[in-house]
């Protein structure tokens, strides 16, 4: 945005405030941005800002705090470059020791041992198949001998023997089947640790498929999602009571959100609940960090 475009912006909302009577420090209170950051939209000052996505989604709240129709605000005093997507810069990434990518997103070179991990466990549910249906076919086997040699004997056995033998059998089939064990979630979420204006899980336990990260509000909230391949996977805004099911890929190890207004976000991957933990703020960051 221009210099003299900020202006008109930041012009048109203070004039939006005056009208309803409010105060900076009222707008601060409803949005949980800070003063200095409103004080400089409302200067046309954007470069005080934090970033070029921070700038819209600050633009947005003041819109909605005053009355405004955000989107229609924003759509007025967009230019055809103010549209475009903002993509996150992952220049100078890497990936430190505690598995948390820093400065940007760094996809880390699978090692043979790694790969032999991901392959044992099914070569461990293929051995454990071949033997439940080997177990199978021994108890069938001894089943069918057993009632062969128990209808010879009962040809010469006493009428009282076929009795006693009809009331085990009865007693036998009484008992009442094992209940299968409950299903586990295919998806662990693991606990998530806020620090800053960041929430990190760490711990993120999925199966190496596509999975789905659920976004529902109940106002607008808006939000980049990208992936660790520096994919963007959403740019956009969630609208109040229409939630939006993005797919993630089963190569995906890490999973970064940037958040313009967090409260009214809920977020579910994989079905599970992701708390966000952002205390009311509304500006806001998630890192899923997803071993697979």
């Amino acid at each position: 945005m221009s210099e003299e475009h900020n202006q008109e912006i930041g012009q048109a909302l203070q004039d939006a405030r005056i009208e309803k009577g409010l105060s900076l420090d009222d707008i601060q209170q409803m949005t949980k941005i800070q003063k200095r950051y409103l004080q400089a939209i409302e200067n046309g000052q954007f470069d005080q800002l934090p970033g070029k996505f921070y700038e819209r989604a600050f633009v947005r709240q003041y819109a909605a705090s005053v009355g405004l129709d955000a989107d229609e605000f924003i759509k007025d005093h967009a230019s055809d470059e103010d549209l475009k997507p903002v993509e996150p810069d992952f220049e100078g990434a890497r990936v430190d020791t505690d598995n948390i990518t820093r400065a940007g997103m760094h996809r880390e070179t699978e090692s043979p041992v790694d790969k032999t991990r991901q392959v044992m466990p099914k070569v461990l549910i293929a051995v454990a198949a071949v033997a439940i249906v080997l177990i199978v076919w021994a108890l069938v086997s001894a089943f069918s001998g057993t009632s062969k040699s128990a209808t010879n004997s009962s040809s010469v056995a006493v009428s009282s023997s076929k009795v006693e033998s009809s009331s085990s059998s009865k007693k036998a089939s009484s008992k009442p089947a094992p209940k299968p064990a409950p299903k586990q979630p295919a998806v662990k979420v693991g606990n998530g640790v806020a620090s800053g204006n960041t929430v990190t899980y760490n711990n993120i336990q999925a199966p190496k498929k596509e999975e789905v990260l659920q976004l529902a509000a109940t106002s607008d909230a808006w939000l980049q999602v990208t992936d660790n391949a520096g994919t963007m996977l959403f740019n956009g805004t969630v609208k109040a009571n229409a939630p939006q099911s993005i797919k993630v890929p089963a190569t995906a190890t890490n999973i970064k959100m940037q958040i313009g207004n967090a409260n009214p976000l809920k977020v579910k991957f994989g079905n599970q609940d992701i708390d966000m933990k952002n205390n009311g703020a509304t500006v806001w960051n998630a890192n899923l960090m997803i071993k697979r």
